[in-house]
This record gives structure tokens, C-alpha cells and sequence, in this order.
């Protein structure tokens, strides 16, 4: 994973070390001697821009991220949480079906599906499972999405889920076909091949063009910092990249 491990500010801290430790290193006994004037010099100058750069912090605090300050970045509950918040039209971002078409556009499904009056569901119990994210609409369509963060498929659970799926789509009478993914990290294939792969890094950009085109400046700030921690915190690196 791509982690952030380290913030700018530590940053500074180890290359200061570095560069002190040659001051250390380098006397006239082992280097000539004008470069230790230099290297003094190079020294001061870091320092000043380092006073300079936390000055600047005190008005931007670029490495402060919400979700890594609560150190919910690695529970599956809490981005399941996030993404049914941010496909539900009855949220709190208070944004309408922003979300949810800003989701359908992404992933190539009916726009259209955002005009119907449909609900999302978390935890959607069925028969032979429970689905983290339902969106239904009745008579309409349906769309699953099962997450993952760290844990595995459990044993044939997507397929259970499909099956689960098949009999909603029964009891509300759905004449189109069902559309199910598989949210991971990476895009991983699900065991059931009628869900499709769905990576995280495809719900960070949603959450990115929702950051920019909500109207409501906290939830444009939550939105940013979100995407944000999706790219350092859960996409592998080679993903992202």
C-alpha cells in the first residue's frame, strides 16, 4: 500500500538531520576548509525555509486529513458507511442524486436511474446473505456492491449474494438486469463471475468530481479530504500510479 507514513514536516526533520550530520562529518581536517562557510550557509538557508513553510501550514495544514486524524482509514464498516452516504439523495450532503449520478456516469449505467425514486440500503439482509450496498428502486432497477478493504470473499458469498439479488429483483418486479460489484482495492475478481470487479480508485475520482461539484462548502471539504485518503491509505501503489 501507498501509505503515507511520513508528512512533510518529518520530512524536513530527516533531511535537517542529514544535512547537520555532514556538518559534523566535514572539517578542515578532512575537507577544505572553504566549504565548511558553504555548508553553513546551506544550513541556515534550509532552516529559514523550513521556519518559512510552518508559517505557511498554519493557514493551508495540507497534511491534515480527517479520516487519518480518527484512524478510520482501514475500516470496511466506516467506507461503506461513506460511499451508501454518498449515493443516497437523502443525505445529510444534502446534494440531491449528485452522487449517485456522478456514480452511474462513472461505471456506464443509465443516467436515468438517478431520476427514480430509489433508496439505498446498507446491510441488506437476504436469504442466504447480506449485501453491504443495495440501491433499489421499485420497478425500476437494482444495483449491489459488495466491499472489501482487507478481507477476503467469504466462501461463496458473491454467489450467495447473487442469489439474494435475483430474488429481490423478483419481489420488486425489475425488468432490467441486475448490476452487482465487487468493491476492492485493487479491482479483484469475485468468485461469482455475474458481479463485476469495481476498484476503489474508480470511487476516489467519483469522490473527487463530488468534491468539486457540491454546492456545500463542508461537505466539498470532506469530500476532498475522502478521495484523498482512497489514494494514499487503500489503492495499492501500482494502481494509483
Amino acid at each position: 500500500m501507498s501509505a503515507i507514513s511520513e508528512t512533510k514536516i518529518d520530512k524536513f526533520h530527516e533531511w535537517g538531520n542529514i544535512l547537520r550530520g555532514f556538518e559534523i562529518l566535514v572539517t578542515p581536517a578532512n575537507a577544505e576548509s572553504q566549504l565548511i562557510p558553504q555548508l553553513k550557509q546551506l544550513l541556515d538557508e534550509f532552516d529559514h525555509q523550513q521556519d518559512g513553510w510552518r508559517e505557511e501550514q498554519k493557514l493551508r495544514a495540507d497534511d491534515f486529513n480527517i479520516l487519518r486524524t480518527m484512524r478510520l482509514t482501514r475500516k470496511e464498516l466506516c467506507h461503506s458507511d461513506v460511499l451508501a452516504w454518498l449515493l443516497d439523495s437523502r443525505e445529510t450532503h444534502a446534494q440531491g442524486e449528485l452522487g449517485f449520478r456522478l456514480f452511474l456516469n462513472k461505471l456506464n449505467l443509465p443516467d436515468e436511474f438517478a431520476d427514480k425514486n430509489y433508496k439505498v440500503t446498507r446491510e441488506l439482509s437476504g436469504e442466504e446473505s447480506q449485501l453491504d450496498i443495495v440501491i433499489e428502486a421499485e420497478g425500476e432497477f437494482i444495483i449491489g456492491i459488495e466491499n472489501k478493504i482487507d478481507s477476503e470473499e467469504g466462501k461463496d458469498q458473491t454467489k450467495r449474494e447473487w442469489n439474494d439479488l435475483v430474488r429481490q429483483k423478483q419481489r420488486l418486479n425489475i425488468p432490467t438486469e441486475i448490476v452487482a460489484f465487487f468493491l476492492t482495492p485493487g479491482g479483484t475478481k469475485p468468485g461469482c463471475s455475474k458481479f463485476r470487479p469495481l476498484s476503489w480508485q474508480i470511487v476516489a475520482d467519483i469522490f473527487q468530481t463530488f468534491s468539486q461539484e457540491a454546492k456545500a462548502e463542508l461537505v466539498r471539504i470532506f469530500a476532498k479530504h475522502y478521495a484523498e485518503t482512497l489514494r494514499h491509505e487503500i489503492v495499492p501503489e501500482t494502481e494509483e500510479e
